[in-house]
């Protein structure tokens, strides 16, 4: 939990704070076992290999599942696709699609 306090610390409002908050909660969930530190300024999730990414940003959440997935997904994620590897969404937790997220960090665990 230290890589999330650390995190949550850089972050200015509460609901930024909520929704790194939700974020870690929903890949916790799927990668129960993985390693969470601080990489380029994003929550990373390593087991042991870099399998995700997110970062709250000014008007979205950033969420970088590294570029494996984005081929398998390539439906589910067209929404939120910024760029080639980039999902944003909206900054409302009800906006979060949580299945998505997990099946795209499951997914690239094993991938």
């Amino acid at each position: 939990m230290a890589a999330l306090d650390d995190y949550l610390a850089t972050l200015t409002n509460d609901n930024d704070k909520l929704l790194a908050t939700k974020m870690n909660e929903i890949i916790t969930e799927a990668l129960p076992d993985a390693e969470i530190r601080i990489s380029y300024g994003l929550l990373g999730y390593f087991q042991p290999k870099q399998v995700c990414f997110f970062g709250i940003n000014k008007n979205h959440i950033g969420f970088y599942p590294t570029n494996k997935p984005i081929e398998q997904f390539q439906t589910e994620i067209t929404p939120y696709l910024h760029g080639k590897t980039t999902l944003h969404f909206k900054k409302s937790v009800s906006d979060i699609p949580v299945d998505l997220v997990q099946n795209i960090a499951k997914w690239n665990l094993n991938n």
